[in-house]
């Protein structure tokens, strides 16, 4: 049984997307304006968000193939992180190779960035506002309007990882993966999963072994599940979890197919239990069912790099990347480093994220 992308690419429709990429055009700058729109005040990095043709639907296959368009150009070398805002109704998102936060108001289709200090892998809304930040010096408090930040500890000092993959469990408190910045050439496991303890702001290691690169990192609704990958070894694990001790009773969920490429990468969980992941290099996002982890829902895209997803008024948001892309592959993937969404089946929402439940103090 050959799958979506093979059934695609023996069509010619792969090669005809990479071609047709975006009708939007270019953009220069961190900001751009619409014909027609408004132009923002000075020094705002803010642009209206453009709407392109959308990519082919294709058809055929055991999954129900979702129909993709690009909504922002905002250029991101490695957007990641997406999580949605309830109350702002306003997706956040970061670039982690630019050293950015990113914001997409899903209201007035506004787009805005903010310049990070440092290198940051995942966040965390804080209770009351702020931020809780995956920043390479470790994590910390961080206040988006004034640009202050405080540690609040260090991670993994002594070995060369950075913070990655993270979310709140259903509890409040903070789950971070590690990124070993060498892992392609070295191939050692010596990155770590954690917990910050909401109450404490203790960091507890909760992972039994080491990995090389965190990812998927995502809980259903009820909170005794965690989904968790090392992305170079192309499995989903899904693990019992108590925020009161380490992960348990490791299953294997789900395991990419010999002929795929690339591996899970961000992931994200819906109000039916399903498990939407976005697989890097393998150009395409799947819904996976809480059942048996088989794939329902598909999203061919027209380009390799998709790195993570969040949903947001039944709407899948799903961040995207170019930094390894040469500057040819960039001309046949225009789409690449943009911000992509999909309107999900009815009845299928997103679970509310938490946030880290402790006040920001700055």
């Amino acid at each position: 049984q050959h799958s979506v992308c093979e059934m695609a690419a023996s069509l010619g429709l792969i090669a005809l997307l990479s071609i047709m990429g975006c009708a939007c055009g270019a953009m220069t700058g961190e900001a751009h304006i619409p014909r027609g729109a408004m132009k923002p005040a000075a020094g705002s990095v803010k642009h209206q968000a453009e709407r392109c043709v959308a990519v082919p639907q294709l058809r055929g296959g055991g999954a129900t193939l979702l129909e993709p368009e690009e909504i922002v150009r905002c250029d991101n070398l490695l957007g990641e992180a997406p999580m949605w805002h309830e109350e702002e109704k306003a997706l956040y998102w970061l670039d982690i190779n630019g050293k950015k936060m990113c914001r997409y108001d899903s209201k007035s289709k506004e787009y805005k960035s903010w310049d990070l200090p440092e290198v940051a892998g995942s966040f965390a809304f804080a209770k009351s506002g702020g931020f809780l930040m995956g920043f390479a010096s470790g994590l910390s408090w961080y206040n988006l309007n004034t640009g202050e930040q405080k540690l609040i500890c260090a991670y993994e000092d002594g070995l060369p990882t950075r913070p990655n993959d993270g979310k709140c469990d259903r509890q409040g408190n903070f789950v971070i993966g590690s990124y070993n910045n060498n892992h392609r050439q070295d191939k050692k496991n010596i990155a770590g999963l954690w917990r910050l303890n909401a109450k404490t702001l203790e960091l507890e290691e909760i992972l039994d072994y080491r990995f090389r690169c965190s990812n998927t990192i995502a809980f259903n609704a009820h909170g005794d599940k965690m989904y968790f990958c090392d992305t170079p070894t192309q499995e989903i694990f899904r693990f019992d979890y108590s925020p009161e001790e380490k992960l348990k009773n490791k299953v294997s969920f789900w395991k990419m197919s010999e002929g795929d490429i690339g591996g899970p990468d961000g992931a994200t969980v819906d109000s039916q239990g399903g498990l939407w992941e976005a697989q890097a290099g393998n150009w395409k996002v799947v819904r996976h069912r809480p059942e048996d982890g088989a794939v329902d829902y598909e999203i061919v895209l027209p380009f390799n790099n998709p790195t993570s997803c969040a949903i947001g008024d039944g709407v899948l948001y799903i961040t995207t990347a170019r930094h390894r892309l040469s500057e040819q592959e960039r001309k046949e993937q225009p789409g690449a480093g943009q911000l992509w969404a999909v309107k999900l089946p009815q009845g299928i929402e997103g679970v509310p994220e938490p946030v880290f439940d402790c006040t920001c103090p700055i």
